[in-house]
């Protein structure tokens, strides 16, 4: 499978920007646990959704990883889905948690509540952000909570396309992250754009 085009120009815009500024040498990303609009295929809303049961299983599954993770603070993203899996993680492990608002999903403004099948990315919604808007907000909000170090982020399936794009891989490679599927992003002279992202 080809990269997308969306994502080739997300890589763009990553690049032009500067792409992830970071010392650390590895941290860690959690996609939020299922909700309903994830099982039916509908595009979220920025607010209003949160866990249904399987996603809160899949969040206490992943604290049970996580809680032997060596990491320093959890920065999450204070929509209900993100927040509610970094909250049921945080009881295993126990870590400062932040909010983190530069890493909310992707404003689908109209859009939102419509089928997410053939999704376009690259397409610019009425009252929703553009492609160009997002990934330069998701590449900031990164870029701010690493300066905390080794850190947990807890996040959107967005974010992490344009994660993925800051750090030169494709979506069409690493499959775009699975609910509540704990990953390690650790440098790597070997890999492309020095990272490599690994499932815990």
């Amino acid at each position: 499978m080809e990269t997308p085009a969306w994502h080739l120009e997300a890589q763009k815009i990553t690049a032009a920007a500067g792409g992830l500024k970071t010392d650390v040498d590895q941290f860690f990303f959690l996609r939020h646990g299922e909700t309903e609009h994830n099982k039916q295929r509908i595009i979220q809303t920025q607010r209003g959704v949160t866990l249904n049961d399987t996603g809160r299983g899949q969040a206490r599954a992943a604290a049970q990883i996580l809680k032997n993770v060596d990491f320093l603070e959890i920065h999450a993203s204070d929509l209900e889905r993100a927040w509610e899996t970094a909250e049921i993680v945080n009881a295993e492990c126990n870590k400062p948690i932040h909010k983190a608002p530069g890493l909310y999903e992707r404003n689908w403004g109209d859009w939102a509540g419509g089928s997410n099948v053939d999704l376009d990315w690259g397409g610019n919604p009425g009252n929703g952000e553009t492609l160009e808007e997002f990934t330069l907000r998701t590449l900031e909000g990164f870029n701010d909570v690493l300066r905390h170090g080794e850190i947990l982020v807890v996040a959107h399936g967005g974010n992490y396309a344009v994660l993925l794009a800051a750090i030169g891989l494709s979506v069409a490679g690493p499959p775009l992250i699975k609910n509540a599927t704990p990953m390690r992003i650790a440098r790597d002279s070997n890999a492309p754009g020095g990272w490599r992202p690994e499932a815990l």
